[in-house]
């Protein structure tokens, strides 16, 4: 698939308006497995108060804290799609559920749309363009996912129409979104989540698009691109604004399965975290990366698939990576990775993994080995949970960038 770099620079007095705004959920019960409830009648896009009740304050006595888990790509396209047309209510995340349990505030990454295709889940004339059926959300929704980054290169694989339909459908299953919209100006505004007196921003932008270039194509009016200055601007007004507490960047960039991120990710994830962003989380290039600290705050510059059925010719795409990131008031970040194995389209964490010893092994050492190439991290041993704690590299963890690495898996 030809990928080509987003080239298309928002308007910043554009970006600088939006971040004032913004779509919100408040404080709420942490998963809820049951089905999802009946869609509600759709919100005033105009009135923030319509869509989001106040949150219950914290109690006086202790900091608002919150724990985030992040993952990344997550396709209803192709056999996915397929298996929600015939199961509509399979459980696609159950694996993953003591995790995804253990959160306040749960993201991914949307890789294509959501909307009515019949059966046709991949194009018969391309099988790299994705759709996922209306079910999509609703299986989010029942693995209790909060957020969804829409901003991507798959998000135009069935025009503007079908763009528009996901977020409908987003919003029936009560789930947020950034990073796409009705307008340029809806595209940027931030998804806000509130738990436990801690009022959290997420913003999305994509720096790959399959269609050309952004910048002269119509999606330019409806996908939120990764254009640093503006950005920057948007995460600033965030900021500014004294009732976010956390600002959370999601990035769609860099090369397919190349295991390094590109010197312009690296350079934007910095310039985001100095504006004022905690944490940087990236997606796109289907392999996990590594991580990186800078000013104390995490850069996680590829977290893998999550939910997307690969060909095997590339295998460190059956390793994915997801995150927990807690986050305090005047404290800094502190990051955990908890990675898991891809069998079939089933993501296998290694709390639940039998041959756990093997794969903890081999891929916490090719993880330190990439982190080392970027800055370096120090990492600490597994819980019970399958999450390692993730803290700014000592003096001893100096980049290299001639770190081996195993080509495969135990």
């Amino acid at each position: 698939m030809a990928l080509h770099r987003v080239k298309a620079p928002l308007a910043l007095a554009l970006v600088v308006a939006v971040a004032a705004c913004g779509n919100d959920r408040a404080d709420t019960t942490n998963l809820a497995p049951a089905p999802a409830a009946p869609a509600p009648e759709p919100p005033d896009a105009g009135d923030e108060a319509t869509r989001d009740a106040a949150a219950p304050d914290a109690p006086t006595n202790s900091p608002a804290f919150v724990t985030v888990f992040a993952a990344g790509d997550v396709s209803f396209g192709r056999l996915v799609g397929q298996i929600l047309l015939r199961e509509p209510d399979r459980a696609l995340f159950a694996p993953m559920e003591h995790l995804l349990r253990a959160a306040d505030v749960r993201f991914v990454n949307l890789e294509g749309p959501i909307s009515d295709q019949g059966t046709e889940t991949v194009s018969p004339e391309n099988n790299l363009v994705f759709n996922g059926p209306p079910a999509s959300a609703d299986a989010l929704a029942r693995a209790g996912i909060d957020v969804v980054s829409t901003a991507n290169n798959h998000a135009w694989d069935y025009g503007k129409s079908a763009l528009l339909e996901t977020l409908d459908h987003l919003d029936r299953a009560s789930i947020l979104h950034a990073g796409t919209g009705a307008t340029l100006e809806k595209a940027f505004e931030p998804a806000i989540v509130t738990r436990r007196g801690f009022r959290l921003a997420f913003l999305a932008v994509t720096d790959v698009w399959n269609q050309g270039a952004l910048s002269k194509h119509p999606g330019r009016a409806h996908v939120a691109s990764a254009d640093r200055e503006a950005l920057v601007r948007a995460v600033r007004a965030l900021r500014a604004r004294g009732d976010i507490d956390g600002i959370l960047v999601s990035h769609h960039g860099g090369e397919e399965y190349r295991e390094d991120p590109l010197p312009g990710t690296r350079a934007l994830a910095e310039a985001v975290l100095d504006a004022g962003a905690d944490a940087f989380l990236g997606h796109h290039p289907h392999v996990v990366q590594g991580v990186s600290f800078h000013a104390g705050k995490p850069i996680v510059y590829s977290l893998g698939n999550l939910l997307m059925r690969m060909h095997s010719g590339h295998p460190w795409t059956e390793m994915g990576l997801s995150v927990k990131i807690e986050l305090e008031k005047g404290a800094p970040p502190r990051l955990f990775a908890c990675p898991f194995r891809i069998h079939g389209i089933e993501p296998i964490p290694l709390a639940r993994d039998p041959r756990r010893k093997a794969y903890e092994s081999h891929f916490f050492g090719r993880f330190q080995a990439l982190s080392r190439r970027v800055g370096g991290a120090t990492l600490g041993p597994a819980g019970e949970d399958g999450c390692a704690p993730v803290k700014p590299p000592t003096r001893a963890e100096t980049p290299r960038s001639s770190d081996s690495l195993a080509p495969n898996f135990p």
